[in-house]
């Protein structure tokens, strides 16, 4: 009987390392590669712009960010929020000036501007691996004893995500009057921007 006992926990002790590598080995696993940010919205995640025309030289552009990790307590001024602020609305700044130099446009003009952020906190639980703490009890079926492990509880954990969200109004002009300090020239504004966000992704 103990040549019994002993053989069932060397089985539990070696299924107690199995399942500790397969974890570690699933927290090691390469994750996705991130996507390109500059897509139409829902094309290839729930971020993206979308556009509208409100007249023959005005638009309206909107750019959706998707929600990212942020500390839990993070407020719309944390820094990780406004980071992402900037690059939502660099990205509306963007898609607007590539439909202003497709119509052969020479500048624009922001005529209105809306940013909000969206500041979600929920609480999960958490499994994580207890430690090695192997008990038993008798089995009236074998008539022997049983050998169990306690390998998971459930950890409580509080985590947070943004969104953020920019909406442009533009006027579209013919022409790039350098004394108007609002005009933004097409052509110059859309190398800045390639330049600087041409790897946003999420």
């Amino acid at each position: 009987m103990y040549g019994f006992h002993q053989e069932i926990a060397s089985r539990a002790k070696l299924l107690t390392v199995l399942l500790a590598a397969a974890l570690v080995a699933a927290c090691t696993t390469t994750p996705p590669p991130p996507k390109p940010a500059m897509v139409p919205l829902g094309q290839t995640g729930e971020f993206g712009y979308s556009e509208r025309d409100l007249g023959p030289d005005r638009i309206e552009v909107t750019y959706t960010g998707a929600y990212i990790r942020v500390p839990p307590g993070a407020s719309r001024d944390d820094p990780y929020v406004n980071a992402e602020q900037a690059k939502v609305h660099d990205l509306a700044l963007w898609r607007a000036a590539q439909l202003a130099d497709q119509r052969g446009m020479a500048a624009m003009k922001i005529e209105n501007e809306t940013r909000n952020t969206d500041v979600q906190v929920r609480h999960d639980y958490v499994q994580r691996i207890a430690p090695y703490r192997p008990y038993y009890w008798g089995d009236p079926y074998w008539g022997g004893p049983s050998w169990f492990y306690n390998d998971y509880y459930y950890q409580p954990v509080r985590r947070a995500s943004a969104q953020a969200v920019t909406t442009l109004t533009v006027e579209l002009l013919k022409t790039y009057d350098s004394n108007d300090k609002a005009q933004l020239p097409v052509k110059d504004t859309l190398a800045h921007l390639q330049s600087a966000r041409a790897g946003a992704a999420y």
